[in-house]
C-alpha cells in the first residue's frame, strides 16, 4: 500500500514532453522531473532579466554617446563662430584704419593739429558701477576685446567728425555742450570696458564708465552745458545725477554723497551739482562717470581732454 503511493507521488512530480512528427512515426516521449522543470524556467527568466538590462544598458550608452557627439558638434561650432568673429573683428579693423588715415588728411587741410591722449592705467582706490557679469567661453575673450576696441575707435573718430562739423559751421553751442571736462579731480581706479568683477566671484562684466577715487565731499562739477533730467537713487549706482547735454549725449555722476542740483535744473560747464562719495554698490569713495550717446555707453576718455 505504501509503496503503491510513493510511486503515484513520484509519478505525480514528473512531467512528460511529448513530440509527434506526423501520424505514421512513433512519438518522442522525455520525462522531465518537477525540479528540472523549475529549474530551467528559472533559467529562462534569468537570461531573459539579463537580456532586458543589457538593452537597457546599451540603449543608455548609445544616448550617452549621442549626447557627448552633441556637446563636441557645438563646441566645434563655437569655436568656428569665435574663428569668423576674430577674421571680421581684424577686417573691420582694416576698415578702421584706413578711415582713420582719411579723417587725418581731411583735419590736415582743415588746420587741426592732433590731439595728444596719455594713457591712465587703473590704479587702487573705489570702484563700483553695474554691469551684466558674463562667465566667458575660452577664446571668446580676444574677440569680445578686439570689438570693444573697435566700437571706442570708431566712437572716437565718429565724435571728431562731428567736431570738425561744429568748427566748420562755427557751433558755439556744440563746443559748450560736449561733456569734456574732468567732472572731478582724482585717480582712475576702474577703465571702461570689460573687466573681472570688482565683487569678487568669476567671470566678467561690462563698465559703462570710468571710476575716479578722491575723498568723500569732493566737488562733482558737470562736464558740459545741459539740463538734469534725473537727480534721485539708482540701484546699484546709489546717489545718481544724470544730465542731459543734447546732440543725443548724457553724462552720468554716480555714488554720490549729495546733490547740489535738482531735476529740471539748467547747468554749464564747471558747475559744481554734486559731492563725491561712496553710495550704492561701491568699494570706496569715488565718481562713476560715463556718457550714453543715443543711449549707448562710449568710453569718457573719447571726451575727457
Amino acid at each position: 500500500m505504501k509503496s503503491r503511493k510513493a510511486k503515484k507521488n513520484y509519478q505525480s512530480n514528473r512531467f512528460t514532453l511529448m513530440i509527434i512528427p506526423d501520424a505514421s512515426a512513433h512519438p518522442w516521449r522525455k520525462s522531465l522531473s518537477a525540479n528540472l522543470v523549475r529549474g530551467i524556467i528559472a533559467a529562462v527568466a534569468l537570461f531573459a532579466v539579463a537580456f532586458t538590462l543589457l538593452g537597457l544598458a546599451y540603449f543608455s550608452n548609445q544616448a550617452d554617446f549621442r549626447n557627448v557627439q552633441a556637446i563636441k558638434e557645438k563646441s566645434r561650432e563655437k569655436d568656428n563662430t569665435i574663428e569668423l568673429l576674430t577674421r571680421e573683428m581684424e577686417s573691420i579693423e582694416e576698415q578702421q584704419r584706413a578711415l582713420e588715415e582719411k579723417q587725418k588728411q581731411v583735419k590736415r587741410l582743415m588746420g587741426i593739429k592732433g590731439e595728444n591722449r596719455k594713457a591712465m592705467a587703473p590704479s587702487r582706490g573705489g570702484v563700483g558701477g553695474g554691469g551684466e557679469v558674463r562667465v566667458t567661453v575660452p577664446g571668446s575673450q580676444d574677440a569680445l576685446a578686439k570689438s570693444q576696441a573697435v566700437k571706442i575707435a570708431l566712437a572716437r573718430q565718429e565724435k571728431e567728425l562731428d567736431d570738425m562739423l561744429a568748427r566748420a559751421n562755427n557751433e558755439v553751442d556744440y563746443f559748450r555742450c560736449m561733456p569734456n571736462q574732468w567732472p572731478v579731480e582724482g585717480e582712475i581706479t576702474s577703465a571702461f570696458g570689460t573687466r573681472d568683477s570688482p565683487f569678487g566671484g568669476r567671470g566678467s562684466s561690462f563698465h559703462d564708465g570710468i571710476d575716479i577715487a578722491n575723498d568723500v565731499g569732493t566737488c562733482v562739477a558737470a562736464a558740459g552745458d545741459g539740463k538734469v533730467i534725473f537727480a534721485d537713487w539708482k540701484p546699484v549706482y546709489g546717489k545718481t545725477i544724470l544730465i542731459s547735454h543734447g546732440y543725443g549725449l548724457i553724462s552720468q555722476y554716480s555714488h554720490n554723497s549729495a546733490h547740489l542740483v535738482e531735476e529740471g535744473d539748467k547747468v554749464k560747464k564747471g558747475q559744481p551739482i554734486a559731492r563725491l562719495g561712496n553710495t550704492g554698490r561701491s568699494t570706496g569713495p569715488h565718481l562713476h562717470f560715463s556718457i550714453l550717446k543715443n543711449d549707448e555707453p562710449q568710453d569718457p576718455m573719447i571726451y575727457l581732454p
